[in-house]
């Protein structure tokens, strides 16, 4: 349960940045597809970050040499993921919800080097700042409270399923 719990967590808080981000800048606010406060890429971004982390910390390597692997590693997976999300979400659901064709080093459309090194600079963040604080608390959500969060989850996920079909 806690995997599905920091997925939940950082989903929620992916979907604030966004939100929060759009209103500095001041464009609509709006982060994703779904309904509800959650964008699914933020959970499933940081989970893959940590089980990088978990297998670098396993090597015993220099801290230095880790958190910099740790960055490489994490912006190349995490570009590849934000590429296969644009593409995906414009093939099945005719969406595009961002487009970096106006950055100086995009890459392709849903890519640039500028938002790829952003990732790498907020996965130092989470994994080495964010998340060793966070963790304990993630660890004691309650199994029904979790539960709840993931049907009302699954449930946002078939309504947009829905809408689009």
């Amino acid at each position: 349960m806690y995997f599905i719990n920091v997925f939940l967590v950082y989903a929620i808080i992916g979907h604030l940045f966004e939100v929060g981000v759009d209103l500095v800048l001041d464009v609509k606010p709006g982060s994703g597809i779904l309904y509800g406060p959650w964008t699914p890429i933020y959970g499933l971004g940081v989970l893959i970050m940590l089980f990088i982390k978990r297998r670098l910390e396993k090597l015993n390597l220099n801290k230095f040499l880790e958190i910099i692997l740790y960055f490489i590693s994490v912006v190349v997976i995490l570009t590849v993921l934000e590429q296969l999300g644009g593409v995906l979400l414009k093939s099945f659901f005719h969406k595009t919800l961002w487009d970096y064709s106006n950055l100086k080093f995009h890459i392709t459309k849903y890519i640039a080097l500028e938002t790829s090194l952003g990732w790498g600079i907020g996965a130092i963040l989470i994994g080495y700042v964010i998340h060793p604080f966070l963790k304990k608390y993630i660890a004691k959500i309650p199994f029904l409270v979790s539960a709840l969060i993931f049907i009302i989850f699954g449930i946002d996920i078939i309504l947009t399923i829905c809408r689009y079909i």
